[in-house]
């Protein structure tokens, strides 16, 4: 009795009406393999690409990839996600300077459930090049207008000037600082505040980001001005023994006086000086006196021709640091 049951129910799987069956079958297979399989696609997304463990004596070379392009995997209503956030990785931490290859990590669990990795670059072509420091002086950028019965007399920066560290190319291309704008705006007042630098791409400034700045004013007048620019800086009152060095050989002077007088001026009528009378060298002990390095030293002027007439109005930098060494001549011989 129950072995009759048994081939019913068999007969009727597989005898009766098997074609309609079959493609019952197909169907509900074809209708699988549209949901599961064929409504899967690939999507191609670009990333931003991260540099990690950098040597801190290398830096990245100008014109470094930023963005690298990786393929995912999955159905049509899972791709669409934000990409926020997602990033490949570059680790250089044995890098060495030059131009080679480093390997492109992509965490997959940066992706949402359902959605695969299909395919990324491997590897990733990245220049280095040693670093560079130097010091450079910090430019006040002003914008607007003053009064108009007003000028600029002088904008200065505190520090004056900021060591700054970077790339050796992008480091020798930067002559100084900018700030951002200050706005004199129909000012007649001096200004005094505290505001940011402009400080270019991979350039470090040791955690300075800001200076403070003075912007001064002056009284129009109905005389004539000029600037002069690199007018060399002379040591006054030197020390026989010594040599001295400046960090900023040349200046730049701003004259105001008579018309006729300032066009007749020229470079070589304007002398621009360091007071060294306070620094000595000691034969006896081989020493310089007080200080072999001195900083913030101030620069002065005077019109050799028609002072008279003519005024300095402003030197930059109106200050300069000194290195004095002693001349070999003079250094105490040991015994």
């Amino acid at each position: 009795m129950e072995g009759n049951v048994i081939r019913r129910i068999l007969h009727y799987l597989f005898i009766e009406d098997y074609l309609a069956k079959i493609i019952c079958l197909a169907i509900g297979c074809g209708l699988w393999f549209y949901v599961e399989v064929a409504r899967v696609t690939q999507t191609a997304l670009n990333i931003p690409v991260e540099y990690i463990k950098k040597p801190a004596n290398l830096y990245l070379k100008q014109g470094q990839t930023r963005f690298v392009k990786i393929t995912v995997r999955g159905r049509d209503e899972f791709l669409k996600f934000s990409t926020a956030g997602i990033k490949a990785e570059v680790n250089l931490a044995n890098a060495r300077g030059g131009d080679a290859n480093y390997p492109v990590v992509f965490d997959v669990r940066q992706l949402p459930e359902r959605v695969e990795l299909a395919s990324k670059p491997e590897t990733l072509a990245v220049g280095l090049e040693a670093g560079a420091s130097k010091i450079v002086p910090v430019k006040v950028v002003t914008s607007g207008n003053p009064d108009a019965s007003y000028k600029i007399l002088k904008a200065s920066a505190t520090p004056q000037q900021i060591e700054i560290d970077g790339p050796e190319a992008v480091i020798a291309a930067i002559q100084a600082l900018d700030t951002e704008a200050v706005d004199v705006e129909g000012a007649a007042r001096p200004i005094s505040r505290k505001i940011n630098l402009r400080i270019p791409d991979q350039v470090s400034t040791d955690k300075v980001r800001s200076v403070s700045v003075r912007v001064e004013f002056v009284p129009k007048t109905y005389s004539d001005e000029q600037q002069f620019d690199q007018i060399a800086v002379r040591v006054q009152n030197l020390d026989a023994a010594l040599n001295a060095a400046l960090s900023d050989q040349t200046v730049q002077v701003q004259v105001q006086g008579e018309s006729a007088a300032v066009k007749k001026l020229k470079p070589s009528d304007i002398y621009v000086f360091v007071n060294a009378e306070d620094t000595r060298y000691n034969s006896r002990t081989g020493s310089i006196l007080p200080y072999a390095n001195e900083s913030g030293v101030p620069v002065k002027g005077r019109i050799l021709n028609g002072s008279r007439k003519v005024q300095i109005l402003s030197i930059t930098p109106d200050k300069v640091n000194v290195r004095f060494s002693v001349k070999p001549e003079y250094a105490k011989k040991e015994p």
